[in-house]
């Protein structure tokens, strides 16, 4: 599973919230996880890789999914 993946099936279960404009040089505004990255921002569940970066398409770790699922039950 990718990260964009990952994010896109976290945002979809909390109701698929509209947020718009991730400020990751690497995501597409017409990418189908473009949202679902804009709200994990948002809601603090990552902050990307980088400053400039999300990393999409790369292979979302175990260690980061449970980190993505702890910050978003809090």
């Amino acid at each position: 599973m990718t990260r964009g993946q990952t994010v896109t099936f976290l945002w979809r279960y909390d109701g698929s919230t509209a947020v718009s404009g991730s400020g990751f040089v690497d995501v597409a505004s017409d990418a189908y996880y473009a949202t679902a990255v804009a709200w994990a921002v948002s809601e603090g569940v990552t902050n990307g890789t980088s400053a400039t970066t999300f990393s999409p398409d790369s292979d979302c770790t175990r260690a980061q999914i449970v980190t993505f699922l702890y910050r978003y039950l809090g």
